[in-house]
């Protein structure tokens, strides 16, 4: 693949290298147009289309049930840009065979390492691993984090080092942690129970007593996906049965009630 073709990559869904500081509504993959869409170079860790089984190789068709065939890459862009948190259902070619994927736009900001001052943080170092530049993006970031870091619009991957120049972070905004919304129960209580994890056939959970458990899960718009009741659970680790089969992939927030207290946590659902 040419240079050229190389730094226009970012032009789809993320931005051209040359493009500092823009923020938008995306699902994290780099891509080029083709006569039937868009093809898939990359799939930025940490973003949406990463929990997802699009991967790098696939060609995009349709969004939201429109077909991408015939577009130009400024149209096929706009298309898999929108509102944040807003589901949106891509169509896509994967070894030959059309799937479907569901997942929500985040938001995404694309913005470039300021050279002089990571090398300055560094004490004057001039070439940096992904380590470092995480390192380097997590204590000047704010509440952006770092999930990338691209050259000429190209994944720079662990073993690399790279210079601070012609660099861009990709950052995505940090989760906070759980919070109740108002009228819910006191989570400042200390929780007799902690989420474990979740699966599509189950969530677990660790509990200091037996009583009766509630578990909700939420999607990121606050709605409540599914709650599950286990009566009389016991001390110790629990694995509660669900089914998720037809729950998209995503971020989700999961609180687990017992014994007058909430506790919770985010989670990926893949």
């Amino acid at each position: 693949m040419n240079r050229f073709v190389k730094i226009s990559l970012m032009a789809a869904v993320m931005a051209a290298p040359s493009m500092a500081d823009e923020q938008f509504g995306g699902v994290g993959v780099t891509i080029y147009q083709i006569p039937q869409g868009v093809h898939v170079v990359q799939v930025i860790p940490g973003t949406p289309a990463a929990e997802t089984n699009l991967q790098a190789g696939d060609d995009i068709i349709a969004v939201d049930g429109v077909s991408l065939k015939g577009l130009n890459i400024d149209q096929s862009k706009e298309m898999l840009r929108g509102q944040v948190n807003k589901p949106v259902e891509i169509t896509f070619v994967s070894s030959g065979d059309t799937l479907k994927t569901t997942l929500r736009r985040t938001q995404i900001t694309v913005k470039d390492f300021e050279s002089k001052q990571v090398e300055s943080w560094y004490g004057d170092k001039k070439e940096f691993d992904v380590h470092e530049l995480e390192n380097y993006a997590s204590a000047n970031g704010g509440n952006k984090q770092l999930v990338a870091v691209l050259k000429n619009g190209s994944l720079v991957t662990g073993d690399q080092s790279v210079s601070a120049t012609d660099v861009n972070g990709i950052y995505v905004d940090k989760v906070d942690e759980f919070a109740p919304k108002p009228g819910k129960k006191n989570v400042n209580k200390a929780s007799s129970a902690k989420f474990k994890g979740l699966s599509r056939n189950a969530v677990s959970f660790s509990l200091t007593a037996a009583g009766k458990v509630i578990v909700t899960i939420m999607n990121t718009d606050g709605a409540v996906v599914a709650t599950v009741v286990a009566e009389n659970a016991q001390p110790g680790f629990n694995s509660v049965p669900w089914n998720g089969d037809n729950v998209p992939s995503g971020r989700y927030t999961v609180s687990v009630e017992h014994n007058g207290s909430v506790s919770g946590a985010n989670t990926v659902l893949k």
